[in-house]
């Protein structure tokens, strides 16, 4: 991945060069080379599209890597170093100067090696031309193209008959709209788009109702004079079209495109038209051709297929029709039309066809291909579990095919799709740890002054919108909560990014050792993969372990291992119980991310300056202490688990936090975005009231039975200045009944807020109903036994409302209050009366839920769903 990896060298230099004291020379070269990398990055940005397309662009590319990779490996080295002499004493730095010195000396020699090889890598674009060649499909991608297209030539289409159906009314029904209307097919690459669309285009009702029809495939690097040539290819005679052809060719690309929209407008002007366009990947294709296409207002019709929801959005304001995978009898019935054509499974092999069938995890070109291939085997036991041992293997064409997505993707969004292959296969993706990942390895772009988070958001969003991601799960407020990738997806992630040295997956099957500069150790062979690697791998800059193992610790042992052979590591995630981190953890200097499931931190964690998430998981271990040097990570911006801070930090005379090394700081966090699961005391009440987070977007503060110093402190009291966090979006209180109350002012930005045993009166829930951005609301046991009061035009953006543990008596809702509200939640109540009247007033509500709730609600409910129409789920555990 060479662009990600210049990428971030580029983002590293400037501070090596601020924070190094360079011998003669030294600083020019460093310089030097930092303009050499910024050239590159010019030139990969050109030939972006162009890695599958040139041979000597590929060669080039890979080239580019390996010196980025080479040159990330010197500054590495180079900051450790730096850092170990600062250590030491005054009479370690004298007696190591001139070995000092040789290092900077070394550091500028392999600099200026590294400058003379990117000097060669433009004498060879020079040489070979590559940025005057014009883009174009090479034959690894027209053989991709030609597949999925004889792959989707399919008369025996099984589970889109709905589809089908749907569609055929959209494009026939003018009662509806007789306007021109763009009508869109989305979905994954090998869910059968086209052949969905085939189906439809050849419909006999689709033919009777149009006067034309025309299909044209447009592909990634469409040109627009090409299209609308191969469009009035369906409008006129041969002979004419020739001479149209001739035209244009001395004419310029404007001047073409002007001409063929005049020529294309005459042809279907007073027709009743169909045109479906084949695999748009861009949206600015209907931008280019929309001008070609008359609106008649007699029904005319666009149909367009594509792999992106921004397509389709951008080309109408009528909603896509989204293909789904199969169903497990769809697969059946697919699988069994392939492979028998038309007649029946022999029930000795209807077992292991099931299996094959559902391996292929709904997705129609992963059964097509399968069942072609068995279709033409030996029909036998012993040939059908040869193909299940390495389905993976037989399906090499789906992954050609589904690789034009990742050829296609822009370059910012290729690395964080690849890592996704770091995940296990079915694995559930928590989306804020991929994003905290995906910041620490350097992926995500700054962008102005957006938050980061934000921005990775917004990559996320856009592999969703590609449809190379899948949503799992959905917050609330519908954001994604967890995602997961198709399997055969996965199987690209991994095969690219082990060709790329980007990431090595080590499975049951595979503990070997590999060159790549992540590592994902999934399974159960994380001590069989650490005995078995004991060679210098200081190029490795992520360990991730996943698939927890019971019967083993991550003991003293295996952390020296870690500090022997990963010195340069930026991302390290453990599953595995560590009773103690050792204090050699801090030798890690360059750890961005640290996700641990341990019971204590050692001071030496404050040594780990670039540090910007510390996730710490206790299970059922209790809190974790931190030591006084967590005040030290300036650059966190992530601190989550069951910790505790030091009650009280150091201060001087003036109030200032002084660490146990004198160093004084006056704010301490200020890029700290997240506090979650934070053991409330005397530390967290300062910081807030000193205004030493002013960054932060989330808050979780945990009160427990043993804080004495509660009991001390008017709580109300000390959150007067609570209303300061101004970037606050999330704030979670876990506390004890009737001792916790909630802070009389809270910042206008907060979206979701969920409390747990805090005392709620009523001017409490005024104070909550006036927040004008909250979304989620949660409460359990907070509300007296009393009346439920939402007043007039309260909790005006609401959209999700849970009650849990709640023992109330009437529900009162006073006209416009909880306008906004979808989703309503009852778990474990009890309320006496709801009235219709009442929640006919949330004019939104789309669905209710009642979970171990007492007989009496539950039929209230199912009352109030005849009134009122409501999606209703109930669970119960007490009838």
């Amino acid at each position: 991945m060479a662009d990600v990896v210049v990428n971030v060298l580029l983002q590293q230099l400037p501070l090596l060069i601020e924070g190094a004291t360079f011998p003669s020379g030294v600083e020019n070269e460093v310089k030097s080379f930092q303009r050499e990398l910024e050239r590159i990055n010019i030139f990969l940005e050109n030939s972006k599209g162009k890695g599958n397309e040139h041979e000597n662009v590929k060669a080039l590319i890979r080239h580019i890597t390996e010196v980025a990779y080479e040159a990330e490996d010197i500054i590495d080295t180079f900051i450790l170093k730096i850092e170990e002499q600062r250590k030491r004493n005054f009479a370690g730095k004298i007696i190591n100067s001139i070995a000092h010195a040789i290092m900077l000396h070394n550091v500028a020699k392999k600099i200026e090696c590294l400058n003379k090889e990117i000097n060669k890598i433009y004498d060879d674009i020079e040489k070979y031309g590559i940025e005057r060649t014009e883009a174009r499909v090479d034959a690894e991608a027209e053989k991709a193209l030609h597949k999925r297209r004889t792959c989707v030539e399919e008369d025996d289409v099984v589970g889109f008959v709905h589809g089908s159906d749907t569609l055929v009314n959209q494009l026939t029904d003018e009662t509806q709209n007789s306007k021109l209307d763009v009508i869109s097919i989305i979905g994954m690459g090998g869910l059968g788009k086209t052949t969905l669309a085939k189906k439809i285009y050849n419909n006999d009702r689709v033919k009777s109702h149009f006067h034309c029809l025309v299909w044209v495939y447009v592909s990634e690097d469409f040109k627009i004079k090409e299209l609308l040539i191969e469009i009035l290819k369906f409008q006129m005679p041969i002979s004419d079209l020739d001479e149209l052809t001739s035209k244009v060719k001395g004419m310029s690309d404007e001047e073409a495109k002007e001409f063929l929209v005049e020529e294309l407008l005459k042809c279907l002007q007073g027709k009743r038209y169909l045109v479906v366009m084949d695999d748009i990947w861009k949206p600015q294709v209907w931008n280019e051709v929309k001008d070609a296409f008359p609106d008649n207002s007699n029904g005319s019709r666009i149909l367009i297929t594509s792999r992106i929801t921004e397509v389709a959005l951008h080309a109408s304001l009528t909603p896509p029709y989204f293909l789904q995978f199969l169903n497990k009898d769809e697969s059946w019935e697919l699988f069994c039309k392939k492979v028998f054509r038309g007649g029946e499974c022999p029930p000795e092999l209807e077992n292991l066809g099931n299996q094959i069938a559902e391996g292929c995890r709904g997705l129609p070109l992963s059964i097509v291909v399968l069942g072609g291939l068995l279709a033409n085997k030996e029909k036998t036991h012993r040939t059908w579990s040869k193909v299940i041992a390495d389905v993976n293997w037989y399906l090499t064409e789906c992954r050609d095919i589904l690789a034009l997505s990742y050829t296609y993707l822009p370059r910012r969004l290729k690395p964080c799709f690849l890592y996704i292959g770091a995940f296990p296969e079915d694995f559930e993706i928590t989306v804020n740890e991929l994003i905290k990942l995906w910041i620490a390895e350097g992926f995500i772009q700054h962008t102005g002054r957006r938050n980061i988070e934000d921005v990775a958001d917004d990559y996320l969003e856009e592999l969703i919108d590609r449809n190379l991601i899948q949503v799992a799960t959905r917050r609330s407020d519908e954001g994604v909560k967890t995602c997961r990738i198709h399997d055969l997806l996965r199987d690209l992630c991994i095969i690219k990014s082990t060709e790329e040295k980007f990431l090595y997956v080590h499975r049951d099957d595979n503990s070997s050792w590999n060159t790549s500069r992540r590592h994902s150790i999934q399974g159960r062979i994380l001590h069989q993969f650490i005995s078995s690697n004991n060679s210098g791998t200081s190029y490795v800059h992520s360990f991730l372990s996943f698939g927890f193992e019971l019967r083993w610790k991550f003991e003293e042992i295996h952390w020296k291992w870690v500090h022997n052979n990963l010195k340069m590591l930026r991302v390290l995630h453990l599953d595995l119980c560590t009773h103690c981190v050792p204090e050699e953890i801090g030798t890690l200097i360059h750890l961005r991310y640290l996700n641990i499931l341990c019971v204590s931190i050692p001071d030496s964690i404050g040594n780990l300056k670039n540090l910007e998430t510390l996730a710490i998981c206790t299970g059922e271990m209790g809190g974790v202490f931190l030591p006084d040097s967590i005040i030290k990570l300036t650059r966190l911006r992530n601190l989550q688990g069951h910790l505790v801070l030091p009650d009280h930090f150091p201060r001087n005379l003036k109030g200032h936090l002084v660490l146990p090394d004198n160093f004084t700081l006056v704010t301490a966090w200020s890029s700290l975005q997240v506090l979650s699961n934070i053991k409330m005391n005397s530390q967290i009440v300062h910081f807030i009231v000193e205004g030493k987070l002013p960054n932060l977007r989330k808050l979780g503060l945990v009160y427990g039975l043993e804080d004495e110093w509660l009991e001390r402190i008017d709580f109300k009291a000390t959150f007067p200045s609570v209303h300061h966090l101004s970037h606050l979006q999330t704030l979670s209180i876990s506390g004890i009944q009737y001792k916790v109350r909630l802070p009389n002012s809270i910042p206008e930005t907060i979206t979701k807020i969920s409390l747990k045993w805090v005392s709620l009166d009523n001017n409490s829930m005024e104070v909550l109903g006036k927040l004008p951005k909250l979304l989620i609301l949660k409460l359990c046991g907070c509300l007296p036994s009393r009346d439920l009061h939402f007043h007039a035009h309260s909790f005006p953006q609401l959209l999700f409302l849970k009650l849990y543990g709640e023992d109330l008596g009437n529900w009162i809702q006073d006209e416009g209050a909880m306008a906004s509200l979808r989703h309503l939640v009852f778990k474990n109540c009890h309320i006496i009366t709801i009235h219709s009247s009442n929640l006919r007033k949330s004019t939104a509500l789309r669905e209710v839920e009642v979970l171990d709730c007492d007989s009496d609600l539950t039929n209230m409910f199912k009352r109030l769903q005849m009134e009122l129409g409501f999606k209703l789920h109930i669970g119960l555990r007490y009838l």
